[in-house]
């Protein structure tokens, strides 16, 4: 994310995501009642006509009241639609309906009454994420290679390569068809990386398979080949993916890794939980803890903190007492988890 200008006396941040990963931090952070500005297409309607959606497309600068905000990940796009507030006016309907979306590269700005504390310290996360390298994790297995990039928002699979393998007993065929697997293997993490900006690569799954393949990646993409590395796991697939991201192979790799970060903490706090041990849930029980001085980490999720008045007041709170405060995506599984319970929780320093 690059910030272009800012004026908070006008409530505005003007900025320019660069990433998928920044039209997710958007998203938590745009709310109905927002204005933005940017650029969008509006059909214009013939005059001789009756139908608008007949018109001519007619790129435009336009000013919206937001009423919703939609992220979709696979079209790696950011639809805010709202009513217009600001355009042409020979051109706009003010108050009509319209959506602006966003991709990666488009500048737009954010108007709010008050920007909280917690949406620019979002930014600044967003900010400092666009420093951090990515990783891509490729679970291997016989005849299957699922490929996943570890974003902020969660864990994107990208790609997945499949193969016929001819079973042991015809010699030549079997070989043929394994050389030929880690072959379109390689080729395909390869065209990821590249395409991504991918800076480190796990190759996870049990057995030998991710270590042939990248004796194979270390002949045909040598440079890429210094980029990897190996994981021992005891499932395979998505399965294989997710076991590598609760250990703590992805810090190894990438220590500031936000989703590792969640998944731990959200694990760890249900560990204590299990136990009756030192963990608090639900806004009486987590403010109780806060007043006492507590809480070690206040774990709240990005859907109650746009829903709960109070999320703010908490959050100032709980930094008064020195608590560590993540904010959780519910795009991921342990975001959910959290969600499951009412999206905020605490581990705390001792019990109350």
């Amino acid at each position: 994310m690059k910030i272009l200008h800012r004026d908070l006396r006008d409530g505005r941040i003007k900025l320019r995501p660069e990433s998928v990963d920044d039209l997710w931090y958007l998203k938590s952070i745009i709310e109905e009642g927002d204005a933005v500005y940017g650029t969008a297409y509006r059909r214009i309607r013939d005059e001789e006509r009756t139908r608008a959606d007949r018109g001519e497309r007619v790129r435009m600068f336009l000013g919206i009241r937001v009423k919703q905000v939609e992220f979709t990940s696979y079209a790696m796009r950011l639809r805010i639609t709202g009513e217009i507030i600001s355009g042409p006016e020979e051109l706009v309907s003010f108050g009509s309906h319209q959506t602006i979306e966003l991709k990666p590269g488009d500048v737009v700005t954010v108007q709010k009454k008050v920007w909280r504390r917690w949406h620019l310290e979002r930014l600044a996360e967003a900010e400092k994420a666009s420093r951090e390298a990515k990783v891509l994790i490729v679970a291997v297995e016989e005849g299957e290679a699922e490929l996943a990039i570890v974003r902020r928002y969660g864990v994107d699979y990208v790609a997945r390569v499949s193969a016929s393998i001819s079973g042991k007993r015809y010699a030549k065929e079997h070989e043929a068809g394994v050389r030929r697997f880690y072959a379109e293997a390689a080729d395909k993490i390869a065209e990821v990386v590249k395409k991504e900006a991918v800076e480190a690569v796990v190759l996870a799954g049990p057995g030998f398979w991710k270590d042939s393949l990248l004796e194979v990646i270390k002949e045909r993409h040598p440079e890429l080949a210094k980029r990897c590395h190996t994981e021992g796991t005891g499932c395979s697939g998505r399965s294989a993916v997710q076991e590598v991201l609760k250990r703590r192979v992805i810090e190894r790799i990438l220590e500031e890794s936000r989703i590792s970060e969640e998944t731990a903490l959200v694990e760890r706090f249900y560990a204590e939980l299990a136990r009756d041990g030192l963990a608090a849930y639900g806004t009486e029980e987590v403010s109780r803890a806060i007043d006492y001085g507590a809480v070690e980490v206040l774990l709240i999720s990005d859907a109650f903190l746009r829903r709960s008045p109070e999320s703010d007041s908490l959050i100032e709170r709980a930094k008064g007492v020195r608590a560590k405060v993540l904010i959780v995506s519910t795009e991921h599984e342990a975001g959910e988890r959290l969600e499951a319970i009412g999206g905020l929780a605490a581990l705390l320093r001792f019990g109350v």
